[in-house]
């Protein structure tokens, strides 16, 4: 991977935002039926049994009649087996699973509202770089902690980064995106293919013009192909590039 000294500055207005920037590569179961009983001969005078295993004479006896006529016995047949299946398993799959990351919708809100800016100029948009995402939440925090923009740069893999200190997001991301409007960054467009810090009329840090232009610069950039959202517990957002 090839890389170079990051840059990065802060800008302190209405929003106050900052950009830094670097180059990077890129069965069922069945229960069986009883037998039932045998029928049982029926005596010579006596009443017949039932033919069919249910009050027919047992046929060895028991207390079926004598040969001469007795009332023939009653013929137990065996009880049939209930036919109970296995009972089937209960159909409990696993839960779907529901996010626990609390910053889940904000993360593609500021995506989506990237890739919406982006489209004004028919730019493909970046995918979500979710791998990053916990990273860049370390980041942000850390920064905000020692009022230190851009102090974490470059410890989650990113080859850009723009922070918001504080605000709603959607409105940070369109204050950024607005620098392209500035006369210092009218250039900035013939250099989206590739980072080019001497770009002509794309101040990235505002240091020769003071119109600063790297927050729109990461965000328009065609070299780029994914973005991670991070936020802190206290307002302070990142988003970094690569």
């Amino acid at each position: 991977m090839k890389t170079r000294t990051a840059g990065c500055f802060v800008l302190f207005a209405s929003l106050i935002l900052a950009a830094c920037s670097s180059e990077g590569e890129d069965p069922n179961y069945w229960g069986q039926s009883g037998t039932a009983g045998a029928s049982g001969t029926a005596g010579a005078a006596g009443s017949s049994g039932a033919a069919t295993g249910g009050s027919g004479g047992e046929a060895t006896g028991g207390t079926g009649g004598g040969a001469t006529g007795g009332t023939g016995g009653e013929a137990t047949g065996g009880t049939g087996g209930e036919a109970t299946g296995g009972t089937g398993g209960g159909a409990t799959g696993g839960t779907g699973g529901t996010s626990t990351d609390p910053n889940a919708a904000a993360r593609a809100a500021c995506v989506a509202k990237i890739n919406e800016l982006r489209a004004t100029k028919g730019l493909s948009p970046y995918g979500q770089w979710t791998s990053a995402e916990a990273c860049v939440d370390d980041q942000v925090t850390q920064d905000q902690a020692t009022s230190s923009p851009h102090g974490s740069f470059g410890q989650c893999g990113e080859s850009g980064q723009n922070e918001c200190l504080g605000g709603g997001i959607e409105g940070c991301l369109e204050s950024m995106w607005a620098e392209k409007d500035q006369p210092g960054c009218a250039g900035c467009d013939a250099c989206a293919d590739g980072y080019n810090p001497n770009c002509p009329n794309c101040d990235f840090y505002g240091t020769t013009t003071g119109d600063v232009c790297g927050h729109y610069v990461n965000m328009s950039a065609k070299y780029f192909s994914q973005v991670a959202c991070g936020f802190s517990d206290q307002g302070w957002a990142a988003q970094d590039y690569h």
